[in-house]
């Protein structure tokens, strides 16, 4: 047996009911998760979307005699929404919680009730579509369910939904799914200087420019009126295209500002991932307070299209998706660490949680 796992303290089991005094109008939702997950992670987590969490109480381990034990803590993330744990992974009353294979440690959600019309039918790569097929969530409950899904993709865990009489549902979501990087820094690249540097990450990287040369109006502009009634007179339609004219080359003839580019790469029956840069306002939550990034930051965002838009949105896509995927995922973290490398900053994953530049 593992001397580490045995050190661990004991966990308490699961309560087997809401301890919540209004539990009628409150939902309690499970996060499965590994036994190494530190409490510290889900905290953070949490903090990268909900920017009010706090611990109300904090884990602590208690000893005794028959060997530590971890005492619950509960972590607040808004005025109506408490997650309280880590527990074993089974109940006060011996029943179990019904997840697939084995279960480190759970966290129980409590938040309002709040549910809305029928999902419209689509896409569902979440699975929510599919847990809430008779009611979909809406404001506080609909924020924690995205939230704990994107949790349990990042830490290889499972959400347990409360259905009340329609009984619980379960989501796995695949790890594997959360392809696409953002870095955010405050150094511009041109596109000439970050296509050498998705080139040297990828010789199939070029900018992504479209379109053909502007010819000119046509020859019949300024003497030929949109409106054969209209106000003007040839005259002065000529007059009205020529002052318009100068405006044109002049605005042609200063200097060029860019605002956005984007660099791709052609992965064929693949799909496109491309580097999208531009310069954003609003920051993800875990960002913002960073002194760089006050004003704003430069976006390098690295995405995967698929070519098959349709099985891309799919909870269980098909095989070929996910081969394809696995391709796509090595482009992606080629270029995302090759522009972190020139531009430095901070990265985030496509549920905007941080991630550390070396687990790229």
């Amino acid at each position: 047996m593992d001397d580490a796992a045995d050190a661990r303290p004991r966990l308490q089991p699961l309560p087997a009911v809401s301890g919540h005094p209004i539990a009628d109008l409150y939902v309690r939702h499970l996060l499965a998760v590994e036994d190494d997950v530190d409490p510290a992670e889900v905290e953070a987590l949490a903090m990268s979307r909900f920017p009010a969490t706090r611990w109300e109480e904090a884990p602590e381990v208690a000893r005794a005699k028959g060997g530590d034990r971890l005492v619950p803590g509960t972590l607040r993330t808004s005025r109506h929404t408490t997650i309280s744990g880590p527990y074993a992974p089974e109940s006060t009353d011996g029943s179990g919680l019904g997840f697939e294979g084995p279960v480190g440690m759970v966290y129980e959600v409590l938040c309002p009730r709040e549910r809305g019309a029928a999902p419209y039918p689509g896409g569902d790569r979440d699975g929510l579509g599919r847990v809430y097929s008779e009611a979909y969530p809406i404001r506080e409950e609909a924020r924690v369910a995205t939230w704990l899904v994107a949790v349990a993709r990042r830490l290889c865990g499972a959400v347990r939904f409360d259905l009340g009489d329609a009984g619980p549902r379960f989501v796995v979501p695949d790890p594997a799914a959360s392809v696409d990087l953002t870095v955010f820094s405050d150094v511009w690249l041109s596109p000439d200087a970050a296509l050498a540097v998705c080139v040297a990450a990828d010789s199939g990287a070029r900018l992504a420019s479209t379109g053909t040369p502007w010819q000119g109006p046509p020859p019949t502009a300024g003497t030929v009126p949109v409106e054969s009634d209209g106000p003007l007179t040839p005259a002065q339609l000529a007059a009205l295209h020529a002052r318009a004219e100068d405006v044109d080359v002049a605005a042609l003839s200063g200097p060029q500002t860019l605002s956005a580019y984007g660099v791709e790469v052609d992965l064929g029956d693949g799909g496109l991932v491309s580097v999208e840069v531009s310069g954003v306002e609003q920051l993800p939550l875990v960002l913002r307070g960073l002194e760089w990034a006050v004003d704003g930051a430069i976006a390098y965002q690295v995405r995967w299209t698929p070519d098959d838009l349709v099985d891309w949105q799919r909870e269980l896509p098909s095989f070929e998706h996910r081969v394809a995927r696995t391709r796509a995922v090595g482009v992606v973290t080629a270029l995302a660490r090759a522009v972190y490398g020139a531009v430095g900053g901070e990265v985030v994953d496509q549920d905007e949680f941080l991630v550390e530049p070396d687990e790229i």
